[in-house]
């Protein structure tokens, strides 16, 4: 109003031409300045939406990864391990049922309701790749199991009082052609289900680090905006001692620092050798399968007589647990690490030595039953699909040694995963100290 009366008051053209310059730009500022705090809103919005939607995931993703690794540990000791060692062992195991009903109705209604609303704007595009990759694998593992399920309600549900015999041939112990498909099928499901179980730990890691940058982000936010809180002058007279009394406290502080200190690099050490150990089973544990397992099971399950080999040398080659064991034998390690951490990872040093054990007995008894120049009569009886009887160890062993290679690399996840969440505590600990301290020095200045 003011420029506008200030123009209308003016009488020459070029002068009242000024004005409404002036007052343009007026306006414009204006308007601008009220687009950049709308901006400076949205922005604030968008990463309090991109850090609810990432707390989210995680808490999602951390429910999958424990359903998934509880669903594959419930499947190898009730159905896949007792199943394969009969089975390898010549015995007529019954090809029983699998009561997995409530694995078709897993929850991803969270992922497709982002996916509806556009909540998925707000994340970067490797996070994105990442959750639909699991995504796409979980939906792979569903139908899988749909055809499993629809097979069993077909084949075996209406033959459950017959006798085991009538599954497999008349001669040895091989299932007739109807009923192979359950090996390959029962076989691959759990395959499945720990790579699942890898997928949704890895995903959670992903997702879990992208939270830790928006957090900090916001911290900082925070921290600046705590910066102009107007400064409270000093009640304390000018030359005043300080208390005898806060000596103690301060000694106390120091010990408590040192503590903290080496807690801090204990963890940090932790993480650096479950992190070379995790990624050295996951990637021993996938090359396993892809060049042993899976191609010997297949061709097994389908009758085509695959052969016995000898597993390389050099499979568990670069992996060395003598860090974590002297970490754990230092003198005051109880003092330093909680005890569940500690017990987490004797327990996994004792399922390595385990897996090491399996390993060495397996390939010396290849190397002393199995020769290259073997040939296939001398492992399967001429008409016959099975291995003989006395061959019959060499699969319950490859499917042993793979179910150890991936409970080495689960025991390796979980303690980083517990590793992870005391490093992020612990920081953020740290960090309203050293705020609470900083204020504190300020309002005695």
């Amino acid at each position: 109003m003011l420029f506008l009366k200030v123009t209308r008051s003016v009488k020459r053209f070029g002068a009242r031409f000024g004005w409404l310059v002036a007052e343009l730009v007026f306006v414009f500022l204006g308007m601008y300045g009220a687009f950049l705090l709308e901006r400076m809103h949205d922005d604030d919005m968008d990463l309090l939406r991109k850090r609810q939607i990432l707390q989210a995931l995680v808490d999602e993703f951390e429910d999958y990864e424990t359903e998934l690794s509880s669903a594959s540990t419930s499947l190898d000791e009730a159905y896949g391990v007792p199943f394969f060692t009969a089975y390898g062992g010549g015995d007529r195991p019954f090809p029983t049922p699998i009561p997995y009903g409530g694995m078709a109705s897993v929850n991803t209604g969270i992922w497709e309701a982002m996916l509806q609303s556009g909540g998925i704007e707000v994340l970067e595009v490797d996070v994105i790749q990442q959750v639909q990759v699991f995504f796409k694998k979980l939906q792979d593992l569903l139908d899988l199991y749909s055809r499993f399920e629809r097979l069993t309600e077909q084949m075996i549900l209406p033959e459950m009082d017959q006798d085991v015999n009538f599954f497999y041939e008349k001669q040895g112990s091989e299932l007739r052609d109807k009923y192979k498909w359950y090996v390959n099928s029962l076989f691959t499901i759990g395959m499945s289900l720990r790579s699942l179980s890898e997928q949704a730990a890895t995903t959670k890691e992903v997702l879990l680090a992208e939270y830790e940058k928006v957090r900090k982000i916001e911290e900082k936010k925070e921290a600046k905006t705590k910066n102009f809180k107007p400064r409270r002058k000093s009640t304390k007279a000018p030359g005043q001692a300080p208390l005898l009394e806060e000596q103690p406290n301060k000694i106390i502080e120091e010990t408590s620092t040192e503590v903290s200190d080496a807690h801090a690099q204990a963890i940090e050490y932790l993480i650096y050798q479950c992190n070379a150990l995790a990624d050295f089973f996951e990637t021993t544990k996938s090359g396993y399968d892809e060049a042993h397992a899976i191609p010997f099971f297949t061709s097994y399950s389908e009758g085509e007589k695959p052969l016995p080999f000898m597993v390389s040398n050099d499979l568990l080659e670069g992996m060395t647990t003598e860090p974590l064991a002297g970490l754990l034998s230092t003198e005051g390690v109880e003092e330093v690490l909680p005890a569940d951490l500690l017990d987490a990872l004797r327990q996994l040093l004792d399922k390595i030595s385990e897996t090491e054990v399996l390993y060495q007995d397996f390939t010396k008894r290849c190397q002393v039953e199995i020769t290259p120049d073997h040939n296939v009569s001398v492992f399967y009886n001429a008409e016959a699909t099975e291995l003989k009887e006395n061959f019959q160890w060499f699969p319950y062993t490859l499917y042993s040694l793979g179910i150890a290679l991936d409970e080495c690399n689960r025991g390796s996840n979980s303690i980083l995963a517990m590793l992870t969440v005391k490093e992020n505590t612990e920081e953020i600990s740290q960090t309203y100290f050293e705020d609470n301290k900083t204020n504190s020095s300020e309002e005695e200045k």
